[in-house]
């Protein structure tokens, strides 16, 4: 039988407002904060409680999720109203967010009890957190691991990689290889467009290959994400090396990745568009977001 908890879920953005509605069936007691009215408005009417701020969350909970963009780090978590400020002493603060080992260290090391502190960034879209199928990579003191798991087992299922920082850690190696696909994805469009055969061949030979679940995935437009977002975690991903040529496949994947999103300025390409010629080189583009 599981335990139930008091959680705060710190941004309810697309991935956390799917978390608050299953804490709330799973009979947790859920805190939850956000900046923008109309998610807590949301929020609120899954059944959580609104609170004033991160730390006001955390002041309330057993468990804090911390579901915030990498930029967003920082605000969420320090000052006197973050996170750590609210966060009893005898709580666990969960970071799930994509980010790097420097920004977690940082948040680590200015909590009063760092190895309350767990990162579990997650793998896995807003299709996987709504069906409860999202995967956690989870570092961090076994005590507080233990501590985690009774929530985030409401939503997914726990990888265990090793101590405080490891899951930062494994998904930004485990993006290096996903995120190599999916612009390899692009790159055969582009070769598709120079050779001049058509996109819906290629992806139809594509499906019937290896990369089959690389292009269900980028085709599921059930799993809503800006194409913007993958590409700040390419530069995420090479921020922690020295030299982007140590890391060439990431290295260029990042940059054709950052044209697609530029291609049009008056536009923002959502994901599924590496499979569109909204995304293609700038001879080949054209303006229909469909096709």
């Amino acid at each position: 039988m599981k335990l139930m908890s008091s959680v705060g879920v710190v941004g309810v953005g697309d991935m956390g407002s799917e978390m608050v509605a299953h804490l709330v069936a799973d009979g947790h007691r859920v805190w939850a904060y956000d900046p923008n009215p109309e998610r807590m408005k949301a929020a609120e009417a899954d059944g959580a409680m609104a609170a004033s701020s991160p730390a006001d969350a955390a002041h309330h909970a057993d468990v804090v999720l911390s579901v915030v963009m990498s930029d967003d780090i920082p605000a969420a978590h320090s000052g006197p109203d973050g996170i750590l400020a609210g966060l009893r002493p005898d709580a666990v603060v969960v970071m799930c967010s994509t980010t790097t080992p420097a920004v977690f260290d940082a948040v680590r090391g200015n909590a009063a009890s760092p190895q309350n502190v767990v990162d579990a960034p997650i793998v896995g879209g807003v299709k996987y957190a709504r069906e409860r199928s999202v995967t956690f990579l989870v570092g961090g003191d076994p005590a507080a691991v233990d501590q985690a798991e009774g929530v985030l087992t409401s939503l997914g299922s726990v990888q265990r990689v090793g101590s405080a920082g490891a899951g930062v850690k494994y998904k930004l190696i485990t993006n290096a290889f996903v995120m190599a696909a999916e612009v390899g994805l692009r790159e055969a469009l582009d070769l598709t467009d120079i050779l001049g055969g058509d996109y819906e061949t290629a992806l139809r030979l594509f499906e019937v290959g290896p990369m089959a679940a690389v292009v269900k995935r980028a085709l599921d437009e059930s799993n809503p994400r800006p194409l913007r977002a993958s590409a700040q975690d390419f530069d995420a991903l090479l921020s922690v090396v020295d030299d982007p040529a140590r890391l060439p496949i990431s290295a260029a994947g990042r940059n054709r990745l950052w044209a697609a999103v530029e291609a049009d300025p008056g536009h923002e390409p959502m994901f599924v568009e590496l499979t569109r010629r909204t995304t293609a080189l700038s001879e080949y583009s054209q303006g229909d977001r469909r096709s």
